[in-house]
């Protein structure tokens, strides 16, 4: 009995669902004649949590084509993967995640100049938390502010279309595949993987989802003042803690940026400032 029927045979009992390692691929669809962009997805590995103080120890890129407006993917184009000595001690919890050990990169530096190039061409920078590694990349690559960002994390309607988990690997096992995660280049691969799925409602690809909502326009409302006593309110209304700047936050449409001003300001006399947010500062810490 062949594996494909093997599987078949156990799934048709509905005990079973096999999912299957992530095998590196070339290109998911056929050039189509349609015009295509360049995306870079983008991971790293740090010394720690904090993107303030933690620093870059491991730079992972994928160079991809896609079509801006169905979302398909065509073919992978390069990768790049470097590993970098911080200046401070990789943390032992970080050591324990991504594996990597100040052994690992003593004498190593990411070359910048290959950075700058390997980016000069692609017209979005992907990652599955940009908030975290777009901070990190920023800091350590100052041309990174001039790309547009997205998120596989954030800026796709996961929780619309019923997943409440946003990891990587749990996203990865709902879609039947699993991969050896937490080294820069793998978790870009898979992300990309991922990307070319079908969402089970709404029917797009997920880059599809994602570069509708990353094309908006938003304004971002900081409510000014002592905000401890509206914390569990504002996270009910879905507003966002940045825990470097220590502000709650939360991204509108236009028309709803004066009834969330009155919301402040009728329930917890907050006033409130707006700044408006798109593809260009959007995740980073410049907002």
């Amino acid at each position: 009995m062949s594996e494909t029927d093997l599987i078949k045979q156990l799934e048709e009992t509905g005990n079973y669902r096999v999912i299957k390692k992530l095998e590196p691929q070339e290109f998911y669809n056929e050039d189509d004649g349609s015009d295509k962009k360049i995306a870079v997805f983008l991971d790293v590995e740090t010394t720690g949590k904090d993107t303030e103080k933690d620093e870059i120890i491991e730079l992972g890129m994928v160079a991809f084509e896609y079509n801006i407006d169905s979302g398909k993917i065509y073919r992978i184009l390069e990768k790049f993967n470097e590993l970098e000595e911080p200046t401070i001690e990789i943390s032992k919890e970080a050591s324990e995640v991504n594996g990597i050990t100040m052994e690992m990169v003593k004498g190593h530096k990411i070359n910048d100049s290959k950075v700058e190039e390997f980016i000069s061409d692609a017209s979005l920078i992907l990652s599955h938390n940009a908030q975290f590694d777009r901070q990190l990349s920023e800091k350590r690559f100052p041309f990174f502010i001039d790309k547009c960002w997205g998120c596989s994390m954030n800026d796709v309607s996961w929780q619309d279309q019923g997943y409440k988990i946003r990891a990587l690997e749990f996203l990865a096992y709902k879609f039947g595949y699993f991969f050896e995660g937490h080294r820069a280049t793998n978790d870009c691969l898979a992300s990309i993987h991922l990307l070319t799925k079908e969402l089970p409602k709404s029917g797009n690809l997920v880059l599809e989802d994602l570069l509708l909502n990353a094309r908006k326009k938003l304004y971002r409302v900081i409510p000014l003042g002592k905000t401890y006593g509206a914390k569990d309110d504002l996270k009910k209304r879905e507003y966002k803690f940045n825990w470097n700047a220590k502000f709650w936050y939360i991204d509108l449409e236009k028309e709803l940026v004066d009834q969330e001003h009155h919301w402040l300001k009728e329930n917890y006399g907050l006033d409130a400032k707006v700044e408006f947010v798109d593809a260009f500062n959007r995740h980073s810490n410049r907002v």
